[in-house]
């Protein structure tokens, strides 16, 4: 999905293309990982824009609703907001300790989607959250090395 699709959805939709609102959307199409409220607020240029957190919040509930961005759950509660993937199937791995969250193509052949489908669900789609510690130290961990 471009910046135009997205924009003229927003249109359609009734909402005003505001640039705090154009910032986010950008913030988002370009974003390498997927990102915290928080995270996009320091992304975008919120001065300029007059955007506080709180409009964040606000507009990601609204792209949600519009289907082109989703949430993911990470550490502590918090979501991570990712442009929606159109893959049959994706698993996302959150690291316990420093909260860093991955993502890996599932193949749809894969022993979860069988074993989905053996409890009687049709898997068109799949969403797994793994939560793990990291192999590598992260910050987190390694400062609890440190305290130790």
């Amino acid at each position: 999905m471009t910046s135009a699709d997205i924009l003229e959805q927003l249109r359609a939709s009734g909402y005003r293309l505001t640039d705090p609102r154009r910032q986010l959307v950008e913030a988002l199409l370009h974003a390498e990982r997927p990102l915290t409220a928080e995270e996009l607020h320091h992304c975008v240029d919120t001065r300029r824009a007059g955007m506080n957190l709180s409009t964040i919040y606000r507009n990601l509930a609204t792209f949600c609703e519009m289907g082109w961005l989703e949430a993911v759950p990470g550490l502590n509660g918090e979501k991570y907001y990712q442009m929606h993937q159109d893959q049959e199937a994706m698993m996302s791995i959150l690291c316990l300790d420093c909260g860093k969250l991955d993502h890996v193509e599932v193949a749809p052949d894969v022993l979860l989607n069988d074993t989905v489908r053996g409890l009687g669900f049709k898997a068109d789609s799949l969403r797994v959250t793994l939560a793990a510690h990291c192999d590598h130290v992260c910050a987190r961990g390694e400062s609890k090395s440190n305290g130790a």
